[in-house]
């Protein structure tokens, strides 16, 4: 690669970035996903930008919830898509089995329910056949969040 290309490159995900940034504080600030895709839409094709606003938001709704089930050390909550690919909100166990009782190990997926569920959101096991979340106990890699 040239020296140029490689600084045009940095510069171009360096705007990129910037891009996503500006559309997740103008989002978080109340402006409405779709002036947001209108906006941005000689970038992004509407779909994708509201693909990964809504995802953003469920990640966030997820956190939320999970946190005030006492549940956010135990978990993570990530997006994906920025650059390519899908654009998901996904859930991992963040915890060992030793860190915590037995007892509450087996329930960590029941609450993770409950917490979800209260802020409406759903799921899919990605790899795994069913919906339990129990699967989570089984070092399942992620769990695919949606909307109810």
């Amino acid at each position: 690669m040239t020296e140029n290309t490689r600084i045009a490159l940095a510069n171009y995900i360096n705007a990129r970035r910037t891009l996503l940034d500006a559309m997740l504080t103008d989002f978080r600030s109340g402006t409405s996903a779709n002036d947001i895709a209108r906006t941005a839409s000689a970038a992004w094709s509407r779909p994708i930008t509201l693909d990964y606003l809504n995802a953003w938001d469920r990640a966030a709704r997820a956190r939320d919830a999970l946190a005030a089930a006492g549940l956010g050390d135990f978990v993570d909550v990530r997006t994906t898509g920025d650059t390519a690919g899908p654009r998901q909100a996904l859930l991992q166990v963040a915890c060992d089995p030793s860190d915590m009782e037995p007892d509450a190990w087996r329930a960590l997926p029941d609450r993770i329910a409950v917490a979800l569920v209260g802020a409406r959101i759903g799921w899919t096991i990605l790899g795994v056949a069913g919906d339990s979340l129990s699967a989570l106990l089984d070092e399942v890699e992620d769990v695919a969040l949606t909307d109810l």
